[in-house]
């Protein structure tokens, strides 16, 4: 008995699942702000195989790569759990960077974790939703600050601006991706302010789920 003709864009549908079951680990340096953006986009996107986890240690940047190495670690103790991507979302901050910065991009590097870096903080990805800033920022409250030019509601750790944000997502990574070009920023952003690396999760959720965002 021959088979049934494959219906058109077979191919790219069963891609498309393996794609979406591709076990994802974002370990955040903040314990709400970031944590509750991407437990947001795995809510909308439905990425059940996306884990997001917030700090479990001390704020240095070397600790929390170490935490990453741990979890990634026990995760690969069974196929059933093991990551295909782990990252790992930390801030330069301002004026003063964090003093273990450069020690934990390069424990990052020697063991297979992506770094998503804003500089100087998480916040500036949001702005970028709504303008293509490039104007230093003195310190990192400013960028809340500046935030709030756009969205006046915000406040530290809001679980609504996600829905703001969301409808501008396209217009967010592209407006990161121009930054990083200008500037020539490269992999690492620590002198380069402002800028973010976010936009490369985002833009991999985004593939995971085949959604459109901007309308």
């Amino acid at each position: 008995m021959s088979r049934k003709p494959r219906p058109p864009g077979y191919t790219q549908r069963r891609k498309s699942f393996r794609e979406q079951y591709e076990r994802i680990l974002i370990v955040c340096e903040g314990t709400k702000t970031e944590p509750q953006y991407f437990n947001a986009i795995k809510r909308k996107l439905r990425l059940t195989s996306l884990v997001v986890a917030g700090k479990h240690c001390k704020s240095e940047p070397d600790k929390i790569i170490k935490h990453t190495i741990e979890l990634k670690k026990k995760a690969s103790e069974s196929p059933d759990t093991k990551y295909e991507h782990v990252w790992c979302v930390l801030d330069v901050e301002a004026p003063k960077p964090h003093a273990s910065l450069e020690k934990a991009i390069n424990i990052a590097k020697a063991n297979d974790i992506k770094l998503a870096l804003s500089n100087p903080c998480f916040e500036y990805w949001y702005i970028l939703h709504f303008d293509k800033t490039g104007e230093l920022f003195h310190k990192s409250k400013d960028v809340e600050r500046e935030l709030k030019t756009h969205y006046s509601a915000y406040k530290k750790n809001s679980k609504d601006i996600f829905a703001v944000l969301y409808p501008h997502t396209n217009t967010a990574i592209k407006n990161s991706k121009d930054i990083i070009k200008e500037k020539h920023c490269g992999e690492d952003l620590r002198k380069h302010n402002p800028s973010t690396h976010v936009h490369r999760i985002v833009e991999h959720l985004l593939t995971m789920s085949r959604k459109p965002t901007d309308k």
